[in-house]
């Protein structure tokens, strides 16, 4: 009995006291990747599926349709909708009138916990982004929240990696007034008159939508490139993203805006109760100087509305076809505070076709925009695409169609500009040495009498991209390369089949004829070529920035949303958001387990369905292609 006391004890000395976190000050040496948590992906978006009008017992999330919280699996609830509004945790096409089940854990509106950084972290994470260890690694004004198990992240989803702590806004803890007890259109008590206009001059006011009317599509910046997205700001308005701001919400202190008092009306909810979409927006979109004057002296000015209550400017979750109503019930509002605003002089600006004649006979004036960009992919293009340009927040007397405008209709698409693929070269281009035709890997292929030093060597196989890429949209791109090893040395065999075999397109192929040093390998440590080897992982972002310039150099000047990286190596892909660049993980469906237990690494390499052109940073968990 003693000896086994003595056993255990050792036991414990050893492996270190159970649930303590590992010692955070082995940043920058190496360390075993922490696994993720199973927790963390329940937050992931999943589809919808509806089962029909009586639902079925015990769905699982994203199911409908429901009815309560007991047609739902256990640990779930049914979110009861009016009419389509977003469901925590799921996206995709679903019935607007079905209720589904989803998990509370699921906060309405916030963007995910990311763990791509791995367990050394790096400088300027993003929002939700770990493992830090001090506000320091995280961007500006973002401060590192310490945790001792899967304590939930203020202003964030999911539940991350149990010894990971993550970046958040201490700041966005604003909460939005409660509304008045009972539906009305009639305002608060009326709190101080603010400076009153010149004799003769009539106050104007302007009212706008959001959803694609303010904002624009999340992820379409190379179709709409007047468009700003701005990273940390969540807006879960159709399926979710990164807030992108349409060109004229970037300047209405530029428009005859600029003298009007302001308004929203809007189906959605602008992300919820709190959320930096809506301290956003009015920070940095609703400016004009009537309405800051106002503000100054009205805390209600900067209140949200909604639940059929008009209590401020700012409506939200009003009902489409009736946004008149809650015009007039703004109207009404700066009415009780003595601004005295004219039907004729009252402005509203939305993208939904549906909302515009419902405002004829009601004496305001509207105005359908973003008349350049539909998406079609909604209602047959009954909505915007890109959002609100500059140019059409105009006075408009009437109400007014996109149809009603002649020199609204789409332009000639633009030349196509200069796009750029670039790629990790072990397991990306590679896959495991050995593994083809009759393994996990059959479309892989064994290059005979090639030798491949990665990962303990072996003969070079290629993965199933790297012999097709001709046969992806990058054949129309420039190439690169970012690797952290150094493709078996120099003169190697396997730089040759790179380049030979491999690093082909029709305009890269082009350009190398009269740029010979496009076929140079080079360091990271001073790039002067677009093959850039001896990488560090998880710092790549660093090393296209300069192929971008070695570019430039050569006369291609390439944008920043058409750069497109492909890499196997999770924790590579997330820094690639600080800078603006499209990064995409692959070998998606097989991972490496016998490197890392939590299969960091790829098995067979990129897929060639996985080279695709698509905006963002995508990561297989979030694509959830592992195999089971």
């Amino acid at each position: 009995m003693m000896r086994l006391f003595l056993c255990s004890l050792l036991l414990w000395l050893v492996s270190g006291e159970p649930g303590r976190k590992p010692d955070r000050s082995l940043r920058g040496q190496e360390q075993e990747p922490v696994p993720e948590s199973p927790d963390q992906s329940q937050c992931v978006p999943r589809s919808f599926v509806s089962r029909g009008q009586d639902g079925a017992p015990n769905m699982a999330q994203c199911e409908g349709d429901c009815d309560e919280d007991s047609d739902c699996a256990e640990g779930l609830v049914c979110k009861k909708r009016e009419y389509g509004q977003a469901v925590p945790g799921c996206s995709g096409w679903n019935f607007p009138q079905f209720d589904y089940c989803y998990d509370p854990n699921c906060d309405e509106g916030l963007p995910p916990l990311d763990s791509s950084f791995g367990n050394h972290g790096s400088q300027d994470m993003p929002l939700c982004s770990g493992d830090c260890d001090e506000d320091a690694d995280c961007a500006g004004g973002l401060k590192c929240f310490q945790r001792d198990g899967l304590e939930l992240v203020p202003g964030c989803r999911g539940r991350g990696v149990p010894t990971f702590d993550y970046c958040y806004n201490s700041t966005g803890t604003e909460t939005t007034a409660a509304p008045t007890a009972a539906p009305t259109t009639a305002p608060t008590a009326a709190p101080p008159l603010p400076t009153p206009l010149p004799p003769g001059r009539k106050p104007c006011l302007c009212v706008f939508d959001i959803d694609r009317t303010l904002t624009g599509k999340q992820g379409e910046l190379n179709t709409c490139p007047a468009n700003k997205e701005v990273q940390g700001v969540w807006d879960a308005a159709y399926g979710g993203g990164w807030l992108v701001l349409s060109e004229a919400a970037q300047s209405l202190d530029k428009t005859f805006c600029k003298s009007c008092y302001l308004g929203i009306v809007s189906h959605g909810i602008a992300s919820g109760d709190g959320s930096a979409e809506r301290s956003y927006l009015i920070d940095n979109v609703l400016i004009s100087q009537p309405f800051k004057d106002l503000a100054a002296s009205n805390s209600q000015v900067k209140v949200w509305s909604a639940n059929g209550q008009v209590v401020s400017p700012l409506v939200l979750a009003w009902p489409d076809g009736l946004k008149q109503d809650a015009v007039g019930g703004i109207v009404a509002w700066y009415a009780q505070l003595g601004i005295n605003i004219p039907a004729e002089k009252v402005y509203f600006f939305g993208d939904n076709t549906g909302n515009i004649p419902p405002f004829q006979g009601s004496g305001y004036n509207a105005r359908e925009i973003s008349c350049q960009s539909r998406d079609y992919s909604v209602g047959n293009g009954i909505i915007g695409l890109c959002g609100a340009t500059r140019a059409e927040i105009k006075k408009w007397r009437g109400v007014k169609l996109c149809q009603d405008e002649p020199i609204l209709t789409t332009p000639a698409p633009p030349a196509p500009s200069a796009c750029i693929c670039i790629f990790d070269v072990d397991r990306t281009l590679t896959g495991k040495q050995g593994l083809a035709e009759g393994s996990q890997c059959p479309a892989n292929k064994i290059v005979d009498g090639v030798w491949d030093t990665a990962y303990g060597g072996g003969i070079l196989t290629l993965s199933a991209a790297a012999q097709n890429l001709k046969r992806t949209f990058c054949d129309s791109c420039y190439l690169g390369v970012v690797s952290a090893g150094d493709a078996s040395g120099e003169g190697s065999e396997l730089r040759r089949v790179m380049l030979q075999q491999v690093l082909r397109s029709s305009v890269f192929d082009e350009f190398s004829k009269n740029n010979p040093q496009a076929s140079r390998w080079c360091s990271s440590n001073w790039v002067d070529c677009p093959l850039v080897l001896s990488s560090p992982n998880r710092f790549k972002q660093n090393a296209v920035d300069g192929i971008l310039e070695w570019y430039r150099q050569q006369g291609v000047s390439i944008e920043p949303q058409k750069v497109h990286f492909f890499g196997d190596r999770t924790e590579n892909i997330g820094p690639f958001a600080q800078k603006g660049y499209n990064a995409r993980e692959i070998s998606c469906k097989e991972r490496d387990y016998s490197l890392y237990a939590n299969g960091m690494v790829g098995l067979c390499g990129a897929a060639l369905e996985e080279i695709v052109d698509a905006p963002g940073i995508a990561q297989c968990s979030g694509r959830r292609l592992f195999s089971v």
